[in-house]
């Protein structure tokens, strides 16, 4: 053998033993949907910059039938249930607004832009889309009451009371690690709220139900576009600009499993608008799956409610 040939060997058994670089799973194993399917989580929430509220509680997210959003697209029913622990801080200024904007987007929404209050609580209270609102729900990455469908090309959910509008986008088909995607959330409302996502990283999740490997993270932004500020008089002061930043990890043939999302009040602003220290977030919400998810029942709730009509 000539010291080239072994040198090809080396190189070659070298290569061999190189553990294969870790390849995205296609879209359709990264969240099961088959009926009754359901996922428990640990919910917290922290005011970190105004306020010192804590809630801790726990959820549980599952498919339970379908549902047709306008125009005759079918979905299945998302839905979501507290099933303990507390359902809304102590404040009574959040609490109030809680129960006033059941919704956690529009809620989030009606705090970042007081251009859009009247028309978000008339919303709220004439044509709430979803209709059903559990308690104690503060995640906007990860959570339920959605008309949830999966097509080759992704994950979405759709409005109930527009038509041919998502209401929001959590996968692509595309999982190629820095792929990015965009939705217009509310365009009933506004034209400058958006959802942007990023196909970030292949790594592990520890939870509290296990370590999972090979999670696909998506970072999502929702920027909730340019808000103005007035003085006490009603003149105008300058502009100001909130996201809320986060992560879901999705564990192939698991579903998601951890969710975390920061909101920033005043992520730009001009001639101090927004009373909030800028880049600062003032909230944090996690989930993170509390125990192996339960599999489908042999007859979803929805279904047998179905039968019975």
């Amino acid at each position: 053998m000539t010291p080239a040939s072994a040198r090809a060997i080396a190189l070659a058994c070298m290569l061999f033993a190189l553990p294969a670089a870790a390849q995205p799973p296609t879209m359709e194993r990264l969240w099961p949907n088959e009926d009754g399917r359901s996922w428990s989580y640990d919910q917290h929430y922290e005011e970190l910059g105004f306020g010192t509220d804590i809630v801790d509680n726990q959820v549980r997210v599952w498919f339970d039938g379908t549902t047709v959003a306008p125009t005759g697209i079918e979905a299945q029913y998302l839905r979501q249930e507290l099933v303990g622990g507390s359902t809304a801080p102590a404040r009574s200024a959040t609490a109030a607004l809680a129960a006033a904007i059941p919704d956690p987007l529009l809620r989030a929404v009606w705090v970042a832009r007081p251009d859009l209050r009247a028309r978000i609580e008339a919303a709220a209270a004439e044509a709430p889309c979803p209709q059903v609102h559990p308690p104690g729900a503060y995640a906007l990455l990860l959570g339920g009451e959605f008309a949830w469908r999966r097509t080759a090309d992704e994950v979405a959910a759709w409005r109930c009371n527009l038509a041919n509008t998502r209401s929001w986008l959590w996968l692509v088909s595309d999982l190629t690690i820095g792929n990015t995607f965009t939705l217009q959330l509310i365009p009933d409302l506004a034209s400058d709220v958006l959802l942007h996502g990023t196909i970030a990283a292949i790594e592990p999740a520890s939870v509290p139900a296990g370590t999972f490997q090979d999670c696909v993270r998506v970072d999502y932004v929702i920027d909730y576009g340019t808000s103005s500020c007035t003085d006490p008089s009603g003149n105008p002061m300058g502009t100001s600009r909130s996201e809320t930043r986060g992560y879901v990890r999705y564990a192939p043939d698991v579903g998601p499993v951890e969710s975390l999302e920061q909101w920033f009040p005043v992520v730009e602003s001009t001639d101090g608008c927004g009373g909030f220290p800028i880049g600062q977030p003032a909230t944090l919400t996690t989930m993170q799956l509390s125990s192996l998810p339960v599999p489908a029942r042999l007859a979803s709730w929805g279904r047998l409610k179905a039968a019975y009509r």
